[in-house]
């Protein structure tokens, strides 16, 4: 391959997703400690790649996957928990 080709093929690569809105939305709806870690690695996602470090913004679009479903799982989680908490304390009684 020529070097053009070459630098054809780097600059047509698509930027990994960052998660970062799914991240902003789980962090306000679900668990929001979670969340946060998400949004970071989001934004170090968007960041490493602005930075023309693609294996950088790909590990971390990774691992901002990785904590937006903890934190959908464990804010499900919490959620279920207090909604029977409070309907075994009688707060939903008429």
């Amino acid at each position: 391959m020529s070097d053009l080709e070459l630098t054809l093929l780097q600059d047509s690569s698509a930027p990994p997703r960052t998660y970062l809105w799914w991240a902003i939305a789980a962090t306000a709806f679900c668990f929001a400690p979670f969340g946060l870690v998400a949004i970071w690695f989001g934004y170090r996602s968007l960041r490493a790649f602005e930075h023309e470090d693609p294996d950088a913004a790909q590990r971390a679009s990774r691992i901002a996957r990785r904590w937006l479903i903890i934190t959908v799982i464990v804010g499900f989680i919490v959620n279920l928990l207090l909604l029977l908490i409070f309907g075994f304390m009688g707060a939903f009684s008429t």
